[in-house]
Order: C-alpha cells, then sequence, then structure tokens
C-alpha cells in the first residue's frame, strides 16, 4: 500500500537512505531528464551515492546537462547495489518500462515523485503535485527541503525540466508558483539564452526531415476537429532520425486552426506508442488515455498499445472521437 506523503517528508526519507537509484520514465523527456539529474546533484552534495537511470538514455537534445554524462540505462552495470529507488516523472509503475520496473521493485526502499493527475501512486510512499507544471517545480522545493543550496548546475537542470514541460511558460498549467521556482533557478545563474537556444531554436537535419514526412501524411476528421499522423520505422530510417526526434511533433497537429485533439501514432515493433493533444474542455488524459490503459495530464497524455500501427490507431482515434462528443454533449447540458 503506497502512503501519500509532503516533499519535506520525501526529503527526510531522502536523507535517511544512500546508495539511490533515480529512475525516469520510457521516452525520457526534459522533465524526468532535468528532475533526475537535478537530485541526483543534490544527493551527492549531501556524500551520498546515487546513480540516475533512463530508459534508452538521455536524449541528444539534453546531452549537454550537467551529469547527464554519467547517467545510466536500467539495462547497464551500476556503480553499486541501489538501495533505494525513487520514480521521478513518472506517472504510474509500468512507465519506468520493463527493465525499470525490475530494477526499481528489486529495492528494498521505494518512493515516487510525480506531477501527472492520473498517477495512483505507487512505491512504499510517494510526493504527488497533480497542479505543478512540471516535477521540476516540486524538485525545485525537494532540494530546498534537503538543505541543499541551489547550484548552478542543478538549476540548469531544472529550468530544461520546468520550461519543456509548460511549453516554455506558455501552456494553461503555467502557474505563479511555475514562474517562482524558474526564478530559482535563474537566481542561481543560468544562461537562460544558451538554455533557450539549445532547446526551442537548434534542430538536427534528421528531425527536421522526420517533421516533413510526418507532416506530409497527416490527416483530420470531417469536422476538423480531430487530426491525426504516423510516424513509421521507415520514416525514421529515411530522414536518418534517431527515436527521439519524434518529441513535439504531435504539437504541429494540435496546433493547426480548428483542431481540438491531436493524436500521433509511432510505430515501436509490434507495439504503437501514443502522443496525445487536447484544447480545453476535452479532457485527453481522462477520455482518450486512461480507458486504454495510459495516462498524463488533461491536455498532454500518452498510452502505448500493444497493437500494429494501423490496429492500435483506429482503436484510438475511435475513443477520441468518443471523448469529443461526450466533450460536446457536456457542453450543451451546462448552457
Amino acid at each position: 500500500m503506497s502512503k501519500r506523503v509532503t516533499i519535506e517528508a520525501l526529503a527526510d526519507w531522502l536523507k535517511r537512505r544512500d546508495d539511490v537509484v533515480l529512475l525516469g520514465h520510457i521516452s525520457p523527456d526534459g522533465d524526468t531528464v532535468g528532475s533526475s539529474l537535478a537530485v541526483w546533484h543534490a544527493l551527492r552534495s549531501l556524500g551520498k551515492r546515487a546513480v540516475v537511470c533512463l530508459p534508452e538514455g538521455v536524449p541528444g537534445m539534453y546531452a549537454n546537462l550537467p551529469g547527464a554524462d554519467v547517467a545510466r540505462t536500467p539495462e547497464d552495470e551500476l556503480p553499486f547495489a541501489p538501495k533505494a529507488a525513487l520514480a521521478v516523472d513518472v506517472s504510474e509503475r509500468d512507465r519506468l518500462g520493463e527493465a525499470g520496473v525490475s530494477l526499481f521493485d528489486a529495492c528494498p526502499e521505494r518512493a515516487a515523485l510525480d506531477h501527472h493527475q492520473t498517477n495512483p501512486g505507487f512505491g512504499q510512499l510517494y510526493a504527488l503535485d497533480g497542479e505543478a507544471a512540471a516535477a521540476g517545480e516540486m524538485v525545485v522545493d525537494l532540494i530546498a527541503a534537503l538543505g541543499v543550496p541551489l547550484s548552478r548546475e542543478m538549476a540548469q537542470c531544472l529550468f530544461v525540466a520546468i520550461s519543456t514541460d509548460c511549453g516554455h511558460f506558455s501552456y494553461a498549467n503555467t502557474r505563479p508558483e511555475t514562474f517562482r521556482a524558474a526564478a530559482r533557478c535563474v537566481e542561481a545563474g543560468i544562461d537562460i539564452a544558451a538554455i533557450t537556444e539549445g532547446l526551442y531554436r537548434t534542430r538536427t537535419e534528421g528531425r527536421t526531415r522526420l517533421l516533413g514526412l510526418v507532416l506530409s501524411g497527416l490527416e483530420r476528421s470531417s469536422d476538423g476537429r480531430l487530426a491525426w499522423a504516423r510516424l513509421t520505422e521507415d520514416m525514421l530510417r529515411k530522414a536518418g532520425a534517431r527515436r527521439e526526434d519524434n518529441e513535439g511533433i504531435v504539437n504541429y497537429l494540435q496546433e493547426m486552426a480548428g483542431v481540438r485533439l491531436a493524436v500521433l501514432a509511432e510505430q515501436r515493433g509490434a507495439t504503437t506508442k501514443f502522443s496525445l493533444r487536447s484544447k480545453a474542455p476535452v479532457n485527453v488524459a481522462r477520455d482518450v488515455a486512461a480507458p486504454l490503459g495510459g495516462g498524463g495530464h488533461e491536455l498532454a497524455s500518452g498510452v502505448t498499445l500493444q497493437l500494429p500501427l494501423e490496429e492500435a490507431l483506429e482503436k484510438v482515434l475511435a475513443q477520441a472521437r468518443a471523448a469529443l462528443d461526450h466533450t460536446e454533449e457536456r457542453a450543451k447540458h451546462h448552457l
């Protein structure tokens, strides 16, 4: 049975433990990478042994973050046998990936820190703030609760974590606390211009070509509310792109005028991974992802189905259409 705790209680838990493995979610994004690395820096400053393990490793766009060069994958040989595990920005246990789940479960002591509203809670204890724009927001408070000064290295990792999960402070999840957390990172001496250039104004040739291939095949429902596209393994090969180059492509679908819900279906062997985005009041996590076994935020979520691409896409689109219809019905009843 998992126990929900405060950030301060989680900090006390960490203070009393050593040999900690910090685990992120599959298809690591800026939040899980930056937040995990920041906690790693904080634990090391307390003299503790810690290691960051991310499924598939650190994506190239985050490879310059302090500490990224020593991060591992759950399959790697670790520098020590972990006694405690902390899942960071992981919305549900299975999002750790198969190897990550095994590593998490093998630790005698287990905890989680997350900001996804759909998180059911896992580990022996967990800290959850479903209103936070990013796990990075929570980690800023965690580091303070640990009694550790926020170093420039931690701040750089956390600014990336926060900025990437709130659309560089443009998404609806951005709240006053988001700006306050980011301000603390700025006060620590980070170079915002350099970070922003790397995150939002630099793109590899492979990612650029992949973007063109995916968007050239976009489709839209007859009423224009729903848009979707496919990302196949063949597209990756043709573009010379890496798997991580898919990040953010779904947003181009969502940004089309009139689109209320966007779906990107990514072929991964015999399985299909979906990135889902919506515009309020459509709750894509509750009405599309969760019924299919996924989760996330109201307007940004995901799900992976153990089905071939076309079969999986048909299932997700059916759920998406139903979600749009139900949202319209609810709106009518509130008039």
